[in-house]
């Protein structure tokens, strides 16, 4: 593995990079969308075991942090879809560049998921494949799972809510509504016609393609009060089978 930052010096943004494993056939690359806040902080396990796996099966892995979150630079109030959505488009040249690559794929877990959808139209010429992994489907249910979670959390601490924050992240009144406004379903024509949607749960709407349910525990949730998430194995090696 090799951390390094990549990206314009206004907008610097921090990447692990980890070379495939010598193997014959064509090379591979796959660029990772994460999730944002405490989803993150749960899945961070799961997302580095995936990588592993896909270096060992052949694939060039690239994983990163958008600006404004984990180590990229930015302050974490400074973050939008937007932005972030720029920010899978300079990951996906920087994959290309380090790799030697012409095309790569995209794997997006939860808010990752709708980013990686929103780019998808846009990078045909240079994308061949994209998972969503527990994408957000409806972003005012998301939202709301969100407030009802940051409200659990302030009772159970004897804390205010504070209107600013959800469960430790700044969360200013424009991102709010960006995460609102989310419907994945409006983008799914848009997407490569090599696309793989796994789901952990059963709750997915009907509508996007190629979705298959493996059941397991969602890496996005907290398991057990460990701070974080299970690693569902099942459903990891599922999406290296099909990106190798």
């Amino acid at each position: 593995m090799t951390p390094l930052f990549f990206g314009e010096s206004s907008r610097r943004l921090f990447g692990v990079y980890t070379p495939a494993h010598a193997r014959g056939g064509k090379a591979r690359g796959v660029v990772i969308c994460p999730p944002w806040g405490t989803e993150y902080l749960r899945a961070h396990r799961s997302i580095c075991q995936l990588g592993r796996l896909l270096a060992e099966s052949g694939v060039h892995v690239l994983r990163f942090d958008y600006f404004g979150t984990g180590d990229s630079a930015g302050d974490t109030g400074d973050g939008d879809l937007k932005g972030w959505q720029a920010d899978v488009e300079t990951a996906i040249e920087e994959l290309k560049d380090t790799a030697g690559l012409q095309r790569v794929g995209l794997v997006g877990l939860r808010l990752g998921g709708v980013l990686a959808a929103r780019v998808a139209p846009a990078r045909r010429r240079d994308l061949d494949a994209v998972v969503l992994w527990d994408p957000v489907l409806h972003g005012a249910d998301h939202l709301a799972e969100l407030q009802r979670q940051d409200a659990a959390v302030a009772h159970e601490r004897n804390l205010k809510v504070n209107p600013g924050e959800l469960l430790g992240f700044p969360m200013s009144a424009g991102m709010a509504a960006e995460l609102q406004a989310i419907d994945l379903l409006e983008h799914v024509p848009g997407l490569p016609a090599r696309t793989l949607t796994v789901v952990s749960e059963t709750s997915s709407r009907p509508g996007v393609p190629a979705t298959e349910h493996i059941p397991s525990q969602p890496a996005w949730l907290e398991d057990q009060h460990s701070g974080a998430g299970a690693v569902p194995v099942r459903l990891l090696q599922r999406i290296v089978e099909w990106l190798a």
